[in-house]
């Protein structure tokens, strides 16, 4: 749902329904919301003609909310209407007009399905439970090493709100490969309608898997532990009389096994080699050097990246020339988790040693990599490589031995006996060390008295002084919150630590300070523009958080790990 009218930059306009799936006779409501920084006159919203439905009331309710961030002041007020589906079919919902500031401005007219509740239910043996987990696959007939995702979805009736979730233990997959994918920032809950009966639905977790081999294979039980809070229903006559408003508890899921036919890949052409690659990837192939001497290293690199089975591919195998010793290969990845799609790199560097001066090649080779989407296999050519080896520069030995029979000459003549005369203890070094001692630590202690004195009388000495450990207590405080999920706890210790520690450094208030001060006194320190910017998107960011979506677990500990960095770096300015 995006904004249907934006206009001079500073109101926006949107209208939304809450379900776009109607039963007949379901009430829904419809949202006007307008948003803006300096509305002055507002009128209410004028609702159009509509057909197929009904409106309870012509008044819409009214709810207001107002954001401040760094002295913006920005206001958001929603007008919805409560209305009735009466007939069947897709309806309009004509554009809704509005006044603001004097000037008339219109939605973006919306389309709703009205549907007989009783047509729906294809399977009425089956009832289905108000809370259940379900394992989606993106492709249920995928050949080996094929990227899919399983995506692990909740299902829950109306009245049921999801207050947490947790996976218990591990979830068996055998015979796949699996990696965790980090796309989902919070999961939003969505309206279907399942044998007839309304669910909300959230995508909670993604998962990459990649067959490994051919056949039938079973993914096992999905298990989960849900917090889950529920109203008592309106036909209990004691919910509200005993004061039970709402009923929390945690529930333990887990999902149906779900059985997935893997297909094996075609033949491949009789000249090409097999490394296991599947999807969109490119393969190119490197030596380090051309010219080497003999016993000296080559390194032959085989890079393949793009999207695909990155973790499960295999080092190609050439055929080599003789007179070379290969040594044990260097495998390296590097992998991105992030979205739908596994991507990235992965490298095998193969040392060869030439034994013998001459001109090696490493022939052209055929490399095959199945595309999933084509259906066939896609055939990749690298180029024959030459490098050439010429004799190695050895030590003479023989000039060798003569230059030690040379060392090794008897001296002939007279025997001088040279006796060490001594000297006295006070002329030593050791004496001048040791009567230093008692000076270094008496001015070692007095230049600590005057320090703890200072911390003691000083506030502003004080506070600079543990401005470091303190912002490391709060970025531990931080981690603290990262564990437990509170992620509005995290973010604000995280703003701590930052404006904490450049106020602290540079002796500001402790109060009244705002994140612009905060960043222009930095740069007035002369810090580097790059170190400003982080500071000021970290500041933004936190202040931002109550009213942004969260990010996943992974992106909260790298804004952690970020505000460490800054930190360090801004000690080096201040």
């Amino acid at each position: 749902m995006l904004p249907v009218d934006v206009f001079a930059q500073e109101y926006s306009l949107e209208a939304t329904v809450s379900e776009n799936r109607i039963f007949v006779g379901e009430q829904f409501s419809l949202d006007i919301e307008v948003t803006g920084s300096s509305m002055r006159d507002v009128s209410l919203p004028v609702l159009p003609q509509l057909t197929g439905v009904r409106v309870l009331s012509s008044t819409p309710s009214r709810s207001t909310s107002i954001s401040i961030v760094n002295g913006r002041t920005t206001t958001s007020t929603t007008y919805s209407f409560s209305l009735i589906a009466q007939d069947t079919g897709t309806h309009t919902i004509p554009p809704v007009s509005i006044e603001i500031d004097g000037e008339t401005r219109t939605t973006d007219p919306l389309e709703i399905e009205v549907i007989e509740k009783d047509n729906l239910s294809t399977d009425s043996s089956r009832q289905l439970p108000d809370i259940f987990l379900e394992i989606e696959l993106s492709d249920d007939q995928p050949v080996t090493g094929q990227q899919i995702v399983a995506s692990v979805v909740l299902y829950f009736k109306q009245g049921i709100e999801i207050t947490s979730f947790q996976p218990t233990s591990g979830w068996r997959t055998d015979g796949f490969w699996k990696e965790e994918l980090e796309n989902i920032r919070q999961p939003e809950a969505e309206s279907v309608i399942l044998n007839g009966v309304r669910y909300r639905t959230a995508t909670l977790l993604r998962y990459a898997l990649f067959p490994s081999r051919s056949g039938k294979l079973t993914l096992a039980e999905y298990p989960m532990s849900v917090g889950v809070r529920t109203r008592p229903s309106r036909n209990d006559p004691f919910g509200s009389f005993f004061g039970g408003s709402v009923n929390q508890r945690r529930v333990s899921l887990e999902s149906e096994p779900v059985e997935i036919e893997i297909e094996p890949l075609p033949e491949l052409e009789s000249d090409a080699v097999n490394i296991n690659a599947v999807g969109d990837l490119e393969i190119e192939r490197t030596l380090n050097r051309n010219e080497v001497e003999t016993g000296e290293t080559v390194e032959l690199t085989t890079t393949i990246r793009g999207t695909g089975n990155i973790p499960l591919l295999r080092k190609p195998e050439y055929n080599l020339p003789d007179g070379i010793d290969l040594y044990t290969p260097q495998e390296s990845s590097d992998v991105e988790r992030r979205g739908l799609n596994i991507r990235g790199e992965k490298s095998f560097t193969e040392l060869l040693v030439p034994r013998a001066p001459d001109e090696y090649t490493v022939p052209e080779q055929r490399i095959s990599v199945y595309d999933a989407e084509s259906e066939r296999h896609r055939y990749i050519t690298l180029p024959e490589l030459t490098f050439r080896a010429s004799p190695g520069s050895g030590t003479d030995v023989a000039s060798a031995d003569e230059l030690s029979r040379d060392r090794l000459r008897p001296i002939t003549g007279l025997t001088v006996w040279n006796t060490k005369r001594s000297v006295p203890f006070h002329k030593t070094l050791t004496f001048w060390i040791l009567w230093m001692i008692p000076f270094l630590v008496l001015i070692i202690g007095y230049l600590k008295k005057r320090q703890i004195d200072k911390l003691q009388t000083d506030s502003n000495y004080s506070r600079s002084f543990t401005s470091f450990e303190t912002a490391k207590a709060r970025l531990e405080a931080a981690r603290t919150a990262h564990n437990s999920r509170d992620t509005k706890e995290l973010y604000n210790q995280l703003h701590k630590a930052l404006s904490g520690f450049v106020s602290d450094k540079l002796g500001l208030p402790l109060a009244g300070l705002s994140d612009r001060d905060i960043v222009d006194n930095v740069k007035e320190k002369g810090a580097d523009p790059a170190i400003v910017k982080s500071l000021k998107g970290m500041l933004d960011k936190c202040a931002t958080i109550s009213y942004a979506p969260a990010g996943s677990m992974s992106e909260q500990m790298n804004d952690i790990e970020k505000t460490e960095t800054l930190i360090k770096d801004l000690k080096k300015v201040l």
